[in-house]
């Protein structure tokens, strides 16, 4: 049977499209072109700005960069000493327009600020023309003794200025091979080497921090481990032996205080002025007479020193010598003590 056609209302009238207007499509493309214009700007600007020159820039600072150390490494202390803004946009320059195998390990002075391009293309030629004179400043070392020698190989450098400023930073001058100009002033020097101890404890921070010991304490202590003991096994054992005693308010008794205030070794003492020394010497630096810390640092440790301090090994032991033959023996009683001594040293 044949189908009967819709009902006109059921028919569907086919309806017209309606095309956008030429000029949104023209209005939409310039749009997006903007945008784009407006991110690629806005992204060049940032890489400019941060290709420039830090304000802190090191001129005429010696910067090293030690043998062996990671590219990733090298563009964290640069950014950290303040010679590129930005440690991330220096390693791709290194990366993607040099060759990061042809870094060059040397002590850096720039005589101007350069941009991050400028100094990635210095790290790959290397510093090795640059005038600087090499200096080690030995651990365990006094303030007057560093004066000493660094007045021997610095032409501009003056014993009298370094003196006044340096006797109140004994401890905080970190012992450490430099590489600086023959122009270095004593100023100069106390500058670079405080903040080189800076740098160097900051991954001990949170330890100096919550150490029962101040800061300065803990240099204090370094710096008798560093002429009491002669190893990090060893100054980390003196250094439990020493709080042990700082614990129960016993003398510390150690001669390197002692030599510090008579700038003389006390085995070089007659055996009568010795005892005369120990006995009536009236400083606070006489630990055999005052009980505990010296009032300030004896010399200038370094960091096998400062972390004996900081992780101390802990025993019962509570007196120690150094044997002729350069070995430590501990001993809990005085009577072990002295035993000790006849055996090892007489």
């Amino acid at each position: 049977m044949p189908e009967e056609p819709l009902p006109s209302e059921f028919e569907v009238t086919p309806q017209p499209v309606k095309k956008a207007p030429v000029s949104f499509y023209l209005k939409l493309i310039f749009l997006t072109c903007i945008v784009t214009l407006a991110g690629g700007l806005f992204s060049g600007w940032i890489l400019y700005d941060l290709n420039l020159p830090t304000a802190d820039f090191p001129v005429n600072e010696p910067v090293s960069i030690a043998p062996g150390t990671p590219v990733r490494t090298i563009t964290q202390q640069l950014e950290a000493q303040g010679v590129v803004k930005s440690q991330q946009l220096l390693y791709y320059v290194l990366v993607f327009l040099h060759e990061p195998a042809d870094l060059k390990a040397s002590t850096y002075m720039f005589d101007e600020p350069l941009d991050t391009l400028a100094v990635a293309k210095r790290l790959t030629e290397g510093d090795f023309d640059t005038d600087l004179i090499r200096f080690t400043h030995i651990e365990g070392e006094t303030a007057a003794a560093l004066a000493e020698r660094a007045s021997a190989v610095l032409p501009e450098f003056d014993k009298a200025v370094f003196a006044a400023e340096a006797n109140q930073y004994e401890g905080w001058l970190y012992p450490e091979t430099y590489f600086v100009p023959a122009t270095f002033t004593a100023t100069q020097l106390i500058a670079l080497m405080r903040e080189t101890y800076k740098e160097t404890t900051e991954p001990l921070r949170e330890q100096i921090t919550a150490n029962a010991l101040t800061e300065q304490q803990v240099l204090i202590l370094a710096s008798i481990l560093e002429r009491e003991a002669n190893s990090p096994e060893s100054m980390s054992i003196v250094s439990g032996i020493l709080q042990n005693r700082l614990a129960i308010e016993m003398p510390l008794q150690a001669d390197a205080t002692i030599e510090y205030v008579l700038e003389t070794p006390l085995g070089e003492l007659p055996p009568g002025q010795l005892a005369t020394e120990l006995r009536e010497l009236d400083s606070p630096y006489n630990t055999y007479l005052y009980v505990g810390l010296p009032p300030t640092p004896i010399g200038n440790p370094g960091l096998d020193a400062i972390n004996a301090v900081l992780n101390p090994t802990e025993t019962e032991y509570f007196y120690y010598v150094t044997g002729n033959d350069g070995e430590f023996y501990y001993s809990q009683t005085y009577d072990q003590h002295l035993q000790n001594i006849e055996r090892y040293l007489r």
